[in-house]
């Protein structure tokens, strides 16, 4: 068994608190040992292929930040720590992309729809409240031309309390 195989059964062993580590690694047979060694290399594997997709996404000053990161939830972390702070130019982005945004007649409204929760929900998170009736009515009119019958049909049909997003997206989902 590796170096590392060991490290990985002591740690285990160690977080149950055993008073007697040798004892109880010398009980392990042999095919707890495999097991383990297997579930081991399994993880290092994954953890790698995590390690290696994060990586493969950041600019190469921030991968150099980060080379001595070999677990991936740690280097997750990290990133988190650094950048998923909201900065005025990323949510004043997302608005800007909110207010200029174009329904296509020919593409899924899925789509949109998804950006556009996405876009309102991280402006959320980064204490930028829009209304859920001016949500609505941005996404009322980034519907086509031809659609006007269907706006219509929408605010007529929901109070103006009531109107959201959701319910816009139910609308022409539907």
């Amino acid at each position: 068994m590796s170096t590392g195989m060991w490290a990985y059964v002591e740690g285990r062993i160690e977080r149950e608190s055993l008073p007697n580590k040798k004892e109880k690694l010398a009980k392990l047979s042999n095919a707890q040992r495999e097991e383990i060694c297997v579930a081991q290399n399994a993880w290092n594997k994954d953890n790698g292929m995590v390690i290696g997709q994060i990586m493969l996404r950041l600019l190469p000053m921030v991968q150099q930040n980060h080379t001595t990161m070999v677990i991936s939830y740690q280097l997750w972390n990290a990133l988190v720590g650094s950048y998923s702070k909201a900065m005025a130019s990323s949510v004043f982005k997302d608005f800007k992309d909110c207010l200029n945004a174009c329904i296509s007649i020919t593409a899924n409204p899925n789509i949109y729809f998804d950006k556009m929760f996405g876009a309102f929900t991280w402006m959320l998170v980064a204490n930028v409240e829009v209304p859920n009736q001016f949500q609505a009515m941005i996404t009322l009119a980034a519907l086509p031309q031809k659609w006007e019958m269907l706006i219509s049909i929408i605010t007529s049909d929901v109070e103006m309390d009531n109107l959201d997003l959701s319910k816009v997206h139910n609308a022409i989902i539907t």
